[in-house]
């Protein structure tokens, strides 16, 4: 069940990313539109997403223990692969203009659209409820230190930090935790409106990445050969570390699972978008993306093996 999940997932990104690659190809749509498309994202579809994901999930308090728990595990991996990422790019000197890409590669994960899926099919509703606090905990910190990162490493600074900081998805991202906190619901209308509107991000963002790589000079990105070290790090070694460190410390086997599943995930769409967005390399991201995205086909379903059978 979870291979064919896990297939179908990727098999589904992997046509829109090539239908948005062949619109661009074949001069049906200017590359130039993919920058609106990005705008569109960011500010509008990504903030929706958030804020409707978020607020219809229902707080318990008797559950305190169990959502710290994920939290704190949800860190550690976070935090370690990224620890990865910069000790990576310093061995491998990155150039500064891709460093900020490559760190954030090796530690943000699709843990929303490949992740969801793969995670309610293997651990039901109670799985799903601990892959949002890790989503929470993974777009927080790409909203803040890869917001960042990319702000100091990226061509873009016109702008203060302070100013890309405060953007529209940090804004309803701290709406929407005060909104689970509180259980303040959407009125009714306006969740269906906004639940509608963040269902575009997956399609979206993958036709923007097809773009992407339409315009991009694969053989001379290729060139950057950093991303075939991150890419067995991140799908493979590190997650595995994580499942046997994680089980001699006796952790639940749901936890576990979520947590290792998560942090097993291919690169972060929405990183293309942030990396164009602030000037940073995002054609590297995008063949990360790519590339990470392909290679989960094999990985995914070995790390679920791996859990089925070692946990």
């Amino acid at each position: 069940m979870e291979f064919i999940t896990v297939v179908k997932q990727v098999g589904m990104l992997a046509i829109i990313m090539l239908l948005g690659f062949l619109v661009v190809k074949t001069g049906y749509v200017e590359a130039k539109h993919k920058d609106s498309i990005s705008k569109l994202i960011v500010k509008l579809i990504l903030p929706c997403l958030i804020i409707s994901s978020i607020s219809k999930e229902n707080f318990e308090a008797s559950r305190l223990g169990e959502l710290g728990l994920v939290c704190l595990l949800s860190l550690v991996c976070i935090a370690t692969m990224f620890g990865v990422g910069v000790i990576t790019g310093k061995l491998l000197r990155v150039p500064r203009a891709t460093e900020a890409a490559h760190q954030l590669m090796s530690c943000l994960g699709n843990v929303i659209f490949m992740g969801y899926p793969i995670i309610v099919a293997t651990y039901g509703n109670q799985g799903f409820f601990y892959a949002i606090i890790y989503w929470l905990l993974n777009d927080l910190f790409m909203w803040t230190v890869g917001v960042f990162l990319m702000s100091k490493n990226g061509s873009d600074k016109k702008e203060s930090f302070a100013k890309k900081l405060l953007n529209p998805n940090t804004i309803s991202f701290g709406i929407a935790i005060l909104m689970f906190f509180f259980q303040i619901k959407l009125p009714p209308v306006v969740n269906e409106a906004a639940t509608s509107i963040g269902g575009l991000t997956t399609a979206l963002s993958m036709i923007f990445i097809g773009m992407t790589l339409a315009t991009v000079d694969v053989k001379k990105t290729l060139k950057k050969w950093w991303i075939f070290v991150i890419a067995p790090l991140k799908l493979v070694i590190m997650p595995v570390a994580f499942l046997f460190l994680f089980k001699a410390f006796g952790i639940p086997e749901i936890i576990l699972g979520v947590v290792v599943l998560e942090a097993a995930m291919p690169a972060q769409t929405v990183l293309t978008i942030l990396a164009h967005e602030h000037g940073a390399d995002y054609e590297y991201t995008a063949v990360g993306l790519f590339i990470t995205t392909i290679a989960s086909l094999v990985t995914l379903p070995l790390v679920c093996y791996l859990l089925q059978n070692l946990v």
